[in-house]
Order: C-alpha cells, then sequence, then structure tokens
C-alpha cells in the first residue's frame, strides 16, 4: 500500500510540476482550461472526464465522474473551483484530490471549472 501511494504522489508531482503554464495572465480561457484538464484532471478523472483514469485506481476514493450531471449539478461553480483550488479534504471530500492554487492561476482554474461544465452538460441546480 505505501509502494502504492508514493508511486501515485511520484505520478501526480510529475504531472503538476512539469507542465508548464501557456497562459501566464491568469485570463479565463476555456482553451487553456482543456489543456489543463488533460495536464492535471485527465491522470485521474480520465481524458473524458469519466473517473476512469489510469491514476484514478490507485486512489482510495474514485475520483468523480465529471459526466455525471446528476452529481456535477448538485454542485455550485465556487464549490468546483474550491475543490480545484483547495483540494478535496480543505472542502469535505476526498482527500486524494490534490490542491492546484500553487501550480495553476486563478483565471485558469476557472476555465477548468467551464470544462467540467461542459463535460456534465450541466449548471447548479438549487
Amino acid at each position: 500500500m505505501l509502494v502504492k501511494n508514493v508511486m501515485l504522489f511520484v505520478g501526480i508531482s510529475v504531472l503538476l510540476f512539469s507542465h508548464s503554464s501557456a497562459v501566464a495572465s491568469g485570463e479565463d480561457d476555456i482553451g487553456q482550461g482543456e489543456n489543463n484538464y488533460q495536464a492535471y484532471c485527465s491522470p485521474c478523472h480520465g481524458a473524458n472526464g469519466d473517473g476512469k483514469g489510469d491514476l484514478g485506481a490507485a486512489l482510495s476514493t474514485p475520483p468523480r465522474n465529471h459526466t455525471d450531471a446528476s452529481i456535477m449539478s448538485k454542485r455550485t461553480d465556487e464549490q468546483i473551483f474550491k475543490t480545484i483550488s483547495l483540494g478535496g479534504e480543505a472542502v469535505g471530500l476526498a482527500p486524494d484530490m490534490p490542491a492546484h492554487n500553487t501550480v495553476i492561476p486563478e483565471g485558469e482554474i476557472r476555465g477548468l471549472v467551464k470544462v467540467i461544465r461542459r463535460l456534465c452538460k450541466c449548471e447548479y441546480k438549487k
């Protein structure tokens, strides 16, 4: 188990620190959001957002299926933003979800929220 967790940590760390942002200004850019999704999210959440990424199988909690509108429509954009920015544990979700606020600018995280909304084909419903 320890080896599996170390390998997962190393894999995520390599992905996080090897990717350089193309938009340094932090603009809310859907194109950059899609690039960031593939670089940072797809290893666990899958290239199509279905929660079946290669690294996801090693996690103690399965990654969220971003294509599931019944779940994603219950999350506000701000909740999704905070989860990406601060990590799962900081918002009462899976501790395996790392914080990305040190590697992805705020505007680009907002772009990721838009990408996730496209994947679920949904908006927040009270």
